[in-house]
């Protein structure tokens, strides 16, 4: 009786559901204009939004591009990390709201069943993804009892890998992160559930349901990646020929396919996915079914875009005076601040362009980011999970995500404090003792970055051994005749030779490689992929130098990832979580640039066996790469805390500062307090994009390399002759091989699946990027060995206030953490003011 109940919930549920005889989305489509560019005859496009082929947390724009060939831009709007596409550009002053929608003639009409709803999780919960009882993890192909028996029917024709698929324990009991398919919770009866279940799947009205149900979203599918590829056309459009008909139209394009996609979600969780068996087609629903703030009620959806924009706003007018020159006051941070940020040595001009700069970008955003703090609550409410914190990183499938990724930073830690040591010293030795402590954090302004989280703009400052300069093949390319074409074909030449697609034609005549002498192109570096399996495009103003050529070999990583997808459905076609794709793309990077690649495409004449130059090489991608990793690290960790409550709205701009020198040993160049807000002045935190992806592609790199070299013999553990920093997959087929395993599953499983049965690795893994640089942490320790200095930092007096005593402090800078550890006598601040209103009188 209680199997029969059930398969009459289930009927009744989907012919609610899929009641019609021949069941299609009943969603908008927009009439197509033909307004294409030239570069493909007689395709009707509509225009596109920024980010058509979505993350699942981030849904705008091109999906993936390479600012400067993955290496550290900090260009302001764009990711300044490894290239985040110019994708939120367009919202910048914009807001999307999303019409009212009717769902009463939906195939999905009828009574709302209770969908992924979860509660606290179950006490029968493991919620690591390996144990004793069950060492494959949370999604293991053989399931596990919670007694630790193998229990499966590998007769049950709807089961994946043989994967009894048992579900949650209650329907309204669910966590967000755990596995509906464990064999511990059987919500029908913990004894008798699985012989149940059986019955209940084999009973033929319900594979009729079932059925349909398959129907009704392969025909959703098809409908989405029509409305993908006609926004992507207009995306194209606008940007490869800007002007204000085609920046007009992107934007129309990309609220109409915010439209079509709340529709979709909201059709999509009506849908009992209590009672689907099917792994593939449960992953598949609840990925349609999340759309993060386009969830929300269309006022507080309002709410959140109007705050967006006004923080925004803020971001992108803050300009201010130069260093000594009260009339020239209109130096903005691109590209005035960022230049002298990189090329100043004056420490009080760079103190003054931090300080101003963070003031007028910062400050007047606090209110406005204190009232999103209170929207993201809504987000998470509506998506589902407990609170913003946790939504947050909803994306990453994992319950312990933020204290997995403290264990990550945990294992590169030894290095990066290394590293700090070693920079610090060669700062004191440049600014002088009385500046920097030798055993304090490191001030932020002089690093050569406003955030400090690259420091390659004062390698001339750091570097190890200054005569041996650092491989720079751009001549030769020049000497050679190299081209852009050229270049891409030797990108592809280098795919197909690890057994790897070829492009084809249609990529070529399609993709843009240099700037148009007729129209203006944005020429941020970015692949396109216009959702219809087959046109791939690269968009890119391409240099000859060296740096282009890693940034060609990149790109083309990412068109490699689309086209061993492709297969896959939409909502599949995405890497296994937001960071997948850039990782593989650096992973590609990290083989091109090594001189062993450069010697066999003939622009490097000799071999460079000095150590000096390997250390160099090393260090050069260690002040961008390790240096990065608690910036990212602290930023994300800080939104974690703010929007969970963890850390209250009145302290949360000295909660920042105690984030980054926890992580970073970085402290502000003057004190601060709970007036200001500098968080605000890094552009992902008024647009609101998560940053831990960034963080966690910097780490996966290493490892896909480690992976790769590893299956293909170029890099042996403990084998000097063949250290992994060396190591180069080209020509290499086994190496292949494995990445196009990788790719083809898209978001089709759990990221940490992918990582199991591609690297045999379950989860994120730093021991890869400790073995990259190996050499380099063993000549910094003998280094900071010799020269006796202190590794890791001591807290040094207080970096942030609630409130400052002194007005003055920040306008005129002061000695706050001397390098004594001694302060200014109180007294002295209001001598200080005095002094500046006499003088001011004065002058008057």
């Amino acid at each position: 009786m209680h199997s029969v109940s059930l398969l009459g919930c289930l009927c009744l549920s989907l012919s609610l559901t899929l009641s019609s005889a021949n069941p299609q989305l009943n969603l908008p489509t927009p009439q197509p204009e033909v307004f294409y560019n030239g570069y493909t005859p007689n395709v009707a496009t509509t225009p596109a939004q920024l980010r058509a082929d979505r993350d699942r947390d981030q849904r705008y724009g091109p999906p993936y591009s390479d600012a400067g060939g993955g290496g550290n831009t900090d260009d302001g709007l764009d990711d300044f990390r490894f290239g985040q596409t110019d994708d939120e550009r367009m919202r910048i002053g914009y807001g999307y709201p999303t019409p009212r929608v009717n769902f009463s003639d939906s195939p999905f009409s009828g009574a709302r069943f209770s969908n992924h709803n979860y509660g606290p999780i179950s006490s029968t919960t493991e919620r690591n993804y390996g144990n004793d009882a069950n060492p494959n993890g949370r999604y293991s192909d053989v399931p596990y009892s919670s007694q630790g028996e193998r229990n499966f029917n590998p007769n049950d024709q709807y089961n994946y890998n043989n994967n009894p698929n048992v579900e949650f324990v209650g329907i309204n009991n669910r966590n967000r992160f755990e596995n509906p398919f464990l064999s511990n919770q059987d919500r029908f009866n913990l004894n008798q559930g699985y012989l149940e279940r059986q019955r209940y799947q084999q009973d033929r009205r319900y594979q009729q349901e079932l059925e349909k149900l398959r129907i009704l979203l392969v025909e959703s599918d098809q409908k989405g990646s029509l409305e993908c590829t006609a926004n992507v056309a207009a995306q194209w459009n606008f940007e490869t020929n800007v002007n204000d008909f085609t920046q007009t139209e992107a934007l129309n394009a990309q609220q109409r396919y915010v439209e079509f996609q709340r529709i979709t979600a909201e059709q999509s969780k009506r849908i009992n996915k209590d009672l689907i068996f099917d792994r593939r087609l449960y992953r598949q629903l609840m990925l349609q079914s999340e759309v993060g703030p386009n969830a929300l009620p269309l006022d507080v959806l309002d709410r959140y875009n109007r705050l967006l924009n006004e923080m925004l706003f803020l971001y992108n007018s803050a300009g201010i005076c130069a260093y000594q020159q009260p009339f020239q006051c209109d130096l903005h941070y691109i590209p005035q601040l960022k230049d002298i940020m990189a090329k100043s040595r004056d420490w009080d001009e760079l103190q003054h362009t931090w300080v101003e700069y963070h003031r007028k970008a910062g400050r007047g955003m606090r209110d406005s980011y204190e009232q999103l703090i209170d929207v993201m609550q809504e987000v998470a409410y509506v998506n589902n999970v407990t609170n913003g914190g946790e939504y947050w990183y909803l994306a990453y499938e994992s319950g312990n995500f933020r204290q997995d990724m403290d264990i990550v930073w945990e294992q590169i830690r030894p290095l990066y404090e290394g590293l700090h040591a070693y920079v610090r010293r060669k700062l004191r030795d440049y600014y002088g003792p009385d500046r920097i402590n030798r055993i304090a954090p490191i001030p932020s302004h002089i690093l050569g970055n406003m955030y400090g989280q690259s420091w390659s703009n004062v390698l001339d400052i750091l570097i190890p051994y200054p005569g041996r300069k650092l491989i720079d093949v751009t001549p030769r390319m020049v000497e050679q005749g190299y081209t852009p074409q050229l270049m891409f074909q030797l990108a592809e030449e280098f795919f197909t030779s690890i057994n790897m697609s070829a492009v084809g034609p249609e990529f070529y005549r399609n993709s843009i490689f240099e700037q148009p002498l007729d129209r203006r192109v944005l020429c941020e570096p970015s692949a396109w992929d216009f959702c219809n399996r087959h046109d791939f495009r690269v968009k890119i103003c391409t240099d000859i130098n060296q740096r282009s050529l890693i940034s060609v070999h990149h790109e083309m990583a990412h068109i490699q990832y689309f086209l061993q997808y492709r297969h896959l459905p939409k909502i599949f076609r995405n890497g296994a979580n937001p960071a997948f794709h850039q990782a593989v793309g650096d992973a590609i990077g990290l083989s091109v640039s090594t001189p062993r690649h450069l010697q066999t495409l003939g622009l490097l004449q000799r071999s460079l066996d000095e150590s000096s130059y390997d250390i160099n090489y090393l260090f050069t991608m260690a002040i961008d790469k390790v240096a990065f990793l608690p910036f990212a690290l602290s930023l994300d960790n800080w939104r974690y805390d703010v929007f969970s409550g963890n850390a209250n709205k009145r302290t949360m701009n000295c909660h920042y500062w105690n984030l980054r020198e926890k992580y970073s040993g970085i402290k502000p160049p003057v004190l601060r307090s709970e007036k200001d807000f500098d968080p605000g002045a890094k552009y992902h935190i008024p647009a609101n994009i998560p940053y831990i992806k960034y963080f966690f592609s910097t780490v996966l790199q290493f490892q896909i390399y480690r992976g790769l070299c590893r299956e293909s013999g170029q890099y042996v553990p403990g084998d000097p002759r063949k250290p992994l920093h060396q190591c180069d997959i080209y020509r290499q087929p086994a190496a292949g091989n494995i990445l196009k395993t990788l790719m083809s599953k898209g978001a089709s499983q759990p990221w940490q699946e992918v990582l199991e049965e591609t690297l045999r690795e379950g989860r994120l893994d730093g021991t890869a990027l400790r073995e990259y640089f190996a050499p380099l942490e063993e000549w910094l320790r003998q280094e900071n060995l010799r020269t006796n200095e202190y590794v890791g930092w001591n807290y040094d007096g207080d970096y942030c206030k609630r409130s400052i005593e002194t007005a003055g402090l920040q306008v005129f800078g002061g000695y706050y953490n001397g390098a004594t550890g001694q302060k200014s006598a109180p007294y002295l601040y209001p001598l200080i003011i005095l002094i500046y209103l006499y003088f001011s009188l004065r002058l008057l």
